[in-house]
């Protein structure tokens, strides 16, 4: 049995998918199994995994719902290796992602989450990194507070044990429509007593200029009903950066909306007040500003930082 099983899930990828799986197979740790899952492409994406398959390269599967977190949860029940490495289709991975996982996994047997940095990319140049985490292990607190400050967690930079991963159900695909690997990392985190962290830089996010779905942000942003769940279970520190974190993910989407001129009054409603840090509800108060003025107002904020 494999050590990894890499889950990739493609809708539409051909532009990316030939650079991106020859990454994958040119990992100098070679005990993986690559299990793919086609969400309904039709861009020649599903031809060019089937001649991988072909070759034996890969274990191939249809997702009957054209949603690429749907198609993962696909892909790691039929995965046959005790962990899992999700693989975004449009990323690169360097050739030491699966060593460093299985090197730390060696030293931490008894932890279920391990992530490696990660950097973004447009075009050809890496953008700048973010802010730096140290690596090792890190307790749920400290989990929970790196991610209020910054996505350190990408889809292509983490490694779960599969067990755990379909004990905490999975990405919830059917449920949220935007953002529901974030919405299962921070379950995650709020789950785990500890997780790894490798600052390392082994996968590539190549970002797009990509644009919000047509279809309205759920009614309750991703990752807000954690709030009850978990609020007799963390500690009362830990309970304000899972509120940071939720208000930081909300905030995001409602930017990404106002820049695209679509109303943002349903995020700034769903923001958690007691985690609202100044600098997030500055953002609240200027994402108000009317759109011929918001974007100046951006401009500006971006120049004083």
């Amino acid at each position: 049995m494999a050590l990894f099983s890499i889950v990739v899930a493609v809708y539409n990828r051909m532009d990316t998918l030939a650079a991106s799986l020859s990454s994958l197979l040119q990992q100098t740790f070679r005990d993986f199994e690559i299990v793919a899952v086609d969400a309904g492409s039709t861009d020649g994406s599903m031809e060019l995994l089937e001649k991988h398959a072909q070759k034996a390269r890969l274990r191939l599967y249809r997702s009957e719902l054209n949603d690429a977190d749907a198609a993962r949860n696909v892909g790691a029940e039929q995965a046959q290796a005790p962990w899992l490495v999700f693989f975004n289709a449009g990323d690169i991975l360097l050739f030491d992602h699966l060593s460093r996982f299985a090197d730390a996994i060696a030293k931490h047997p008894e932890i279920d989450l391990f992530v490696n940095a990660f950097q973004r990319m447009k075009g050809h140049q890496r953008l700048m990194a973010q802010e730096t985490i140290p690596s090792g292990v890190l307790p749920r607190r400290e989990a929970l507070k790196a991610l209020s400050h910054g996505d350190y967690i990408h889809l292509s930079g983490a490694c779960i044990r599969r067990d755990r991963f379909l004990a905490l159900g999975g990405f919830p695909a059917e449920r949220y429509r935007q953002e529901a690997n974030l919405y299962f990392w921070l379950k995650a985190l709020c789950e785990l007593e500890r997780i790894h962290y490798d600052d390392t830089v082994t996968s590539l996010l190549l970002l797009d200029n990509g644009t919000p779905s047509d279809e309205p942000l759920d009614h309750v942003p991703p990752g807000g009903d954690l709030l009850p769940v978990y609020a007799g279970r963390l500690s009362r520190l830990e309970m304000r950066y899972l509120r940071a974190s939720i208000n930081r993910m909300v905030l995001a989407w409602a930017v990404e909306k106002k820049r695209h001129g679509r109303s943002v009054r349903p995020e700034l409603a769903a923001l958690s007040l007691p985690g609202l840090r100044l600098r997030d509800g500055l953002l609240a108060l200027g994402l108000l500003v009317p759109q011929p003025y918001y974007h100046w107002l951006r401009k500006w904020m971006k120049k004083t930082e």
